[in-house]
């Protein structure tokens, strides 16, 4: 048996036994754990797009083969589906028709391009909406319908004509006909 033990082949063999029990061993271990630890929860939520930031934005929109609305921006977020437009500092000029014009300038906005609606609203500075006719109207917040082409806003409203300083909460109008109507605590000022 002695002489079965010194040959080389035997010999490497036998050492390899245990390095072979060994490895087969922390195989089992590593197993055991893996299939102690279940399944790894994954996070099944979409990861948000990034947003897109436009700076120096212009946008202009053609109704009817004319161009009535330009735009621009400081910067400008784009959307996820590209409809909706959040602008800052922001300057709008409307053309109602071939002889009037608005000018508004705001802190910031919004534009919703399938409800054809225009949403403008000031921080620490008012909006101004000023017609080419000489109108002038402040308000926190001015929400602009083109579709029906109407302004209407919740907020208190100042409107400045010749003459005339007009206070009130609540506005709707229609800027195409220069028709404003005040929901309530109305009063007027008259100067001359």
């Amino acid at each position: 048996m002695l002489t079965f033990l010194r040959k080389k082949t035997v010999v490497v063999l036998v050492s390899l036994v245990p390095l072979i029990a060994a490895i087969l061993l922390f195989g089992f271990l590593a197993k055991r754990h893996v299939s102690d630890r279940g399944t790894v929860l994954t996070d099944s939520h979409p990861l948000p797009k990034p947003a897109v930031i436009i700076r120096n934005f212009t946008y202009s929109r053609t109704l009817h083969s004319m161009t009535r609305w330009f735009v621009r921006a400081k910067s400008a977020t784009v959307g996820e589906d590209h409809s909706r437009t959040r602008l800052s500092e922001l300057s709008a000029h409307i053309i109602l028709n071939s002889s009037l014009m608005l000018d508004i300038r705001s802190q910031k906005g919004i534009i919703d391009q399938p409800g054809h609606q225009f949403l403008v609203s000031g921080r620490s500075v008012p909006v101004s909406a000023a017609f080419s006719s000489g109108l002038l109207l402040v308000a926190r917040q001015l929400h602009y319908h083109d579709a029906s082409d109407t302004i209407t806003t919740e907020g208190p409203v100042t409107l400045v004509s010749r003459g005339v300083v007009i206070y009130g909460i609540g506005l709707t109008s229609v800027p195409k006909t220069q028709s404003f109507t005040l929901a309530r605590n109305v009063h007027a000022v008259f100067a001359g």
